[in-house]
């Protein structure tokens, strides 16, 4: 997104002819601060040390300057001597050291009062990029370049400390200047010098003026062509029209009065308008038919005669001073002094060519307190005025005290001039009560320049704005008093923040420049600013979007968005949702609404009316009406398709294109009624010419050869295409041409031809008298349903699987990012991107908070005017600051989705539908190419089911984990048996909590024995009522239940089950009570019906306790002797609970003194097969940072050569060292044996004839 070097303008540098009006980059490059020439000055606002003073700040001097404090004051200037074409600057920080700067501001000017800070096509202050070590060079171009003698850089990042050195590269200016006083202006004759068919336009000049208004250029043609550049109300006006009715109005620049030089550049190709002041940017695509500008008139420069009247917008003449203005390829200031026969130009009035300045000093109040003092005379009438602008509604312009008693005040109050005055009463010789005049009904704190004056004498008062007059005449005298206040310095009035020249105090002209401290009031020394008008204009460009209207002061600017639909501190945040989808996600639970979407967010594309509809099959449609869905007769059209009717819909074309494009179905549906009026003229074979009475036109004007309910290409109606037409020779009712009233209708269903544009009819007869010949068409509203961006949904299964967009979106002045996520993931990084020093991250930061940080610099970098944050279409959080100077976010990484730049703490779940600035970023094109650790859709680990036995998969998409508190099982999937081995004395018991009573039941067990005894599951109640599962003698099982209509017992016999296997078994009473359901293992279930009328009562109430193993009514050597596990009946799981680490009391293992374990009962759990593991790719770069070039090919082959020799040098080496060992080696075996022991025939006598002993040395262990 931002360079380190960058063009800002458009198009290409002229070549004029006798003329370096603009040198070409290549050509404009010599250094031009060498510390030889004495001409140069460098100075700075402060300096560490002699020797690091700013004349060491010269590029690669071997100091530097180095500024005595550390903070945002600090600068350093160059003076050149003279004005120079300065095409770039180079910086470096201090060699060898940490202190650099790393990012600066820049100001240029004539004369070291009338600096001008360069801005960048956005109308924001530049911040160019510095260094990053205090070696290297960076060099920074400006395009086009600055004519200027005095440059000051100004610190606003930097390394340790500020420290710098510069070098500006540029070449000699030559300025072919034209002064115009206002009454003199030159025109070219196009009759000699036509433009003729001109494509491509191209206007570059500077001009100074202390004028508001004033004509530069003005040309016609005689095919109603015009080109006129006008100055009014200190702004340019480029007016242009290239043949047709259609006039083209663009405004650029702000504040142009204030006698400062100012760069224009006006280029135009076809309908396409770049057009810039001082390099801000304007861009228009102009309207008209025309792409050709032709001017055969005349061409007037720098005014107009008087009757001229088409579009002027101003009928004063340009006062001031105009350089090298050319024309494409023509210097028009060079051939305007050198046609000394007035050929092509003739000059009227007393045009010259150098300027001549006015003396205008102006100057500028920067703070409330600021004021000045001026002395003056006791007289009986008093004359004052001065000129004045500013942005604030409030200040005070002059107070004065008179010597006698009473006083008069002038200042703004909300804007409009108020006077206060207090004299003596010529009768009494007392002060007169207090009066407040308002004559005039303006706002002036517009920014422009207000002349006012005020005359005072005997019972007479004068006030004067802008040539206007107000008098008011009252009874009071007045002497003038000997000081005057100008600008602030009287409470309780607030004080005057702006500009302020040609100030006359008793007719007396003030020079500021003769001020001395005494006259003065300033805090700082920058307080009060001589020569230059130092006001920002901040609502120019317009910082407020989508139409808001901008209002300043002197410290920010407002905007009042108004109905625009649009909120936020500069109108960027969309009020309204993208779809119809959107809304209904916010809003669950609404059936139907009248509502406005905007469908792209804070893109350029307005909101509109759409109804919102959900479908009983929970379809989201979005209507679209239009103004002609109500059924509408036509007859008296005979030709073909000559009744016309445009379709107006609530909306524009374009809105409704992307509408279309973004849902998954649309649907219009369009009715033709007719009598004797054929329709599509069938039959017609596509291999001949098509030539219907009526057809539709699509949205891209294309005439469409088929009816609703049919399909493009075939020339049929919905009849045609099923044969089922009135006349089977046809294939439209309406082309049978029938006397009775036929109809033709369907939805037309092709989303790339929607919406219908037009309707055009015909063959309706010649006459509106009789009705047996008309046709009546009836179009319905546009309806789609669905919103593609939210089907664009990807998955994140890795914390540190990202999706890295190049930053090409603008996140400059205002950004807005929209996105949903589904996730179960306590924290988690959404999106991140990073500079050197902005950021912006959006994160979950616990399981029910998000955080939206952001950084956009400290200092003049502050951009934070406001930050919003809503969250599930709720307003979340708002961070508002006064933000002056506001800069784009400067980030330098890629735009990170799903972890942090450095791939960390990454997000883990699901994404969709997310929008940067109104633009789509379509995320499953990237899980669609194989990302890391992307997957398209939503798809989780618990998709899968992968949790056995009914257990509870949490997802983790990553992992996923059971939770088996539910079932009979343990482990990681719930796979793990909680049994327990039992003996015959041993038994478990769990006591219901509260009375229990059910209808129908689930029970299952499972267990191994080789014993042919024993109760596996038993339970009673405490109405007597009880059900028993048991081993019997015979090697079956037994399930005896009696529920308090008669006992039943079961005889299970489909194995014996006391062979010492696994057996697992489930019991199911359903249908009220009357079927019990028995599952033996893998056999076929058994179905156990009984008959039970409706009093019977067959629920098994207020059950007690489950029994395993045996229970109090047994003896001890009756038990179950073996493993039994799976015990679950309903909802309860008594093995569960007895081995739980904090186990209830109503669960116990009997006899009390013996303890029981869990076991799993000879079963090993079922397990899955393990995930595939994903690796990340290498990360790759960011944008602009390129890998050196890598070695050549000799270079490489010589270094792989040296590594071959070394190893073979080793190898040979490793070889001699090895035969030099076994050679020295070579001899008697050497053995740790014990001495003496030789001779012995076995361990035992070894050990008694032993005279050394064993080689028992302590071995040691080394940790590395």
């Amino acid at each position: 997104m931002a360079v380190k070097i960058a063009n800002e303008m458009a198009g290409q540098m002229l070549f004029v002819e006798n003329d370096q009006l603009c040198m070409p980059a290549e050509h404009c490059n010599n250094e031009l601060v060498h510390r030889s020439e004495k001409r140069i000055q460098i100075s700075s606002s402060s300096d560490i040390s002699k020797d690091k003073s700013a004349r060491f700040g010269i590029l690669h001097d071997s100091s530097a300057w180095t500024a005595g404090h550390n903070d945002l004051t600090q600068y350093i200037e160059i003076n050149l001597g003279r004005q120079y074409n300065i095409s770039a600057i180079g910086t470096q920080g201090r060699q060898h050291t940490l202190e650099f700067v790393q990012e600066f501001k820049l100001e240029s000017g004539i004369d070291g009062h009338d600096y001008n800070i360069y801005r960048d096509r956005n109308g924001n202050i530049k911040l160019f990029q510095g260094n990053t070590d205090g070696n290297s060079v960076v060099i920074n171009r400006f395009d086009p370049p600055i004519i200027a003698q005095f440059i000051r850089i100004n610190p606003t990042r930097w390394r340790d400390r500020i420290s710098m050195r510069i070098q500006l590269y540029g070449c000699d200016y030559h300025a072919i200047s034209l002064n115009f006083d206002g009454e003199s202006y030159v025109k070219m004759n196009l009759l000699i010098r036509p433009i003729e068919f001109s494509y491509d336009d191209v206007f570059r000049f500077r001009f100074r003026t202390n004028e508001a208004n004033g004509n530069i250029l003005y040309g016609t043609g005689t095919q109603k062509d015009l080109l006129a550049l006008q100055l009014v109300n200190n702004k340019l006006i480029y007016t242009v029209n290239l043949g047709d009715d259609h006039v083209n109005t663009v405004s650029a620049g702000s504040l142009l009065d204030d006698n400062l030089w100012h760069d224009v550049f006006i280029a135009r190709r076809g309908k396409d308008l770049i057009f810039s002041v001082d390099r801000v940017v304007v861009k228009r695509r102009l309207i008209g038919q025309f792409q050709r500008l032709n001017l055969n008139d005349h061409l007037y420069i720098g005014g107009l005669p008087g009757y001229l009247t088409d579009f002027i917008n101003t009928r004063r003449n340009f006062s001031g001073c105009i350089e090298n203005l050319s024309f494409n390829t023509t210097n028009i200031a060079y051939e305007i002094q050198h046609d000394k026969r007035s050929f092509v130009y003739q000059s009227f009035g007393n045009l010259q060519y150098s300027c001549q300045f006015q003396m205008v000093i102006p100057i500028t109040f920067n703070t409330r307190d600021s004021h000045i003092k001026i002395g003056g005379s006791m007289n009986n009438v008093m004359n004052t005025s001065l000129d004045f602008r500013t942005f604030n509604e409030a200040g005070l312009l002059i107070y004065h005290t008179f010597s006698s008693k009473g006083f008069f005040s002038m200042y703004l109050s909300g804007g409009k001039l108020i006077l206060q005055i207090q004299g003596v009463d010529p009768n009494t010789q007392e002060e007169t009560p207090i009066v407040k005049l308002e004559p005039f009904d303006r706002k002036l704190n517009d920014g422009s320049w207000h002349n006012a004056q005020i005359a005072l004498q005997r019972n007479r008062i004068l006030i004067t704005l802008d040539g206007v007059p107000s008098v008011t005449t009252r009874l009071f005298h007045m002497q003038s008093g000997l000081q005057y206040l100008i600008g602030g310095g009287r409470a309780p009035f607030t004080g005057f923040i702006g500009c302020m020249r040609w100030i006359y105090v008793e007719n007396r002209y003030i020079n500021p420049e003769q001020f001395g401290p005494e006259n003065t009031h300033k805090i700082q020394e920058n307080d009060i600013s001589l020569k230059s008008c130092q006001m920002i204009d901040r609502c120019h460009p317009n910082p407020c979007e989508h139409g808001g209207i901008c209002k300043q002061n002197h410290l920010a600017f407002t905007c009042d968005c108004g109905d625009s639909g649009y909120l936020g501190a500069v109108c960027h945040v969309p009020r309204h949702p993208i779809s119809c989808t959107a809304f209904m996600i916010d809003n669950p639970g609404t059936k139907r609404e009248d509502i406005k979407i905007d469908v792209d967010g804070s893109g350029p594309l307005d909101p509109f009316w759409v109804t919102c509809l959900l479908t009983p099959d929970n379809k989201i449609e979005t209507i679209l009406h239009h103004q002609n869905e109500s059924p509408t007769p036509v007859s008296a059209f005979n030709q073909p398709g000559s009744y016309i009717q445009d379709i107006k819909y609530d909306a524009p074309l374009e809105q409704i294109v992307n509408l279309v494009n973004r849902s998954d179905h649309c649907h219009q549906r369009i009715k033709y009624e007719c009598k004797n009026a054929r329709l599509l003229n069938s039959p017609s074979t596509t291999s001949s010419n098509f030539f219907p009475f009526t057809w539709w036109v699509s949205r891209d004007n294309k005439k469409m050869d088929y009816w609703g309910g049919s399909l493009p290409g075939t020339r049929k109606c919905e009849c045609g295409l099923y044969g089922n037409c009135y006349d089977p020779k046809k294939w439209c009712n309406c082309d049978a041409n029938s006397n009775e009233v036929l109809v033709d209708e369907g939805d037309i269903t092709q989303r790339e031809y929607l919406p219908v544009r037009q309707i055009r009819i015909g063959d309706t007869g010649l006459s509106t008298m009789t009705m047996d010949r008309y046709g009546k068409f009836t179009l319905g509203a546009l309806t789609c349903d669905g919103d593609r961006i939210f089907d664009d949904i990807i998955t994140f299964r890795y914390s540190d699987a990202t999706i890295d967009i190049p930053i090409t979106y603008n996140f400059g002045s205002a950004s807005d990012i929209y996105l949903q996520f589904k996730t179960t993931a306590e924290y988690g990084v959404i999106f991140h991107a990073t500079g050197p020093e902005d950021f912006i991250k959006l994160a979950i930061t616990s399981g029910k908070m998000i955080q939206f940080s952001y950084s956009t610099g400290s200092g003049p970098r502050q951009n934070k005017k406001e930050a919003r944050l809503v969250i599930d279409g709720r307003f979340a959080n708002e961070n508002r600051e006064n933000a002056d100077n506001a800069v784009p976010l400067y980030l330098t990484s890629y735009f990170v989705i799903g972890a942090t730049t450095e791939y960390r703490e990454g997000f883990l779940g699901c994404m969709r539908a997310l929008m940067i600035n109104g633009q789509q970023v379509e995320l499953v094109k990237y899980a669609k190419q194989g990302f890391y650790g992307i997957s398209e859709g939503c798809v989780g680990k618990c998709q899968s089911s992968p949790c056995l036995n009914n257990g509870t998969c949490i997802e983790k998409y990553n992992g996923y984990s059971c939770d088996c508190q539910w079932t009979a099982f343990k482990g990681p999937i719930c796979a793990d048996e909680i049994g327990v081995n039992l003996r015959s004395d041993y038994y478990i018991k769990y006591d219901f909590e509260s009375i229990l009573s059910t209808l129908e039941e689930y029970i299952r067990v499972g267990f191994t024995t080789t014993e042919h005894r024993g109760l596996i599951l038993g339970m009673t109640a405490y109405s007597g009522e009880y059900l028993n599962l048991l081993m019997s003698t015979s090697g079956n099982l037994r399930l005896v239940f009696d529920f308090g209509f008669e006992r039943q017992e079961i005889i299970i016999k489909e194995e014996n089950f006391a062979l010492g296997q696994f057996h697992d078994i489930t019991i199911r009473r359903q249908d009220k009570g009357s079927k019990v359901i028995i599952w033996v293992d893998d056999y076929e279930p058994k179905i156990y019906t009984y008959r039970t009328d409706d009093k019977a009562d067959v629920q098994f109430n207020r059950i007690k306790s489950i029994y395993i193993g045996r229970n109090e009514s047994m003896d001890s050597g009756e038990g179950f002797v073996g493993c039994i596990s799976r015990v679950t009946f309903n909802d309860y799981f008594p093995l569960q609970r007895l081995f739980q680490e904090d186990r209830k009391s109503n669960v116990r293992a009997f006899p009390s003194n013996m303890e029981v374990f869990e076991d799993k009962c000879g079963i090993e759990p079922a397990t899955h097969p393990p995930d595939l593991i994903e690796t990340r790719p290498p990360p790759t770069l960011p944008p602009g940072v390129v890998i050196p070039d890598g070695f050549s090919s000799s270079s490489t082959s010589a270094i792989i050569g040296g590594i071959l020799a070394a190893i073979l040098v080793i190898c040979i080496f490793a070889c001699f060292a090895s035969g030099r060992f076994i050679a020295r080696q070579k001899g008697a075996y050497v053995t740790h044996e014990d001495q003496g022991a030789e001779a012995a025939l076995d361990p035992d006598t070894a050990v008694m004839k032993g005279t050394t002993g064993p080689d028992v040395s302590e071995k040691k262990e080394y940790f590395i």
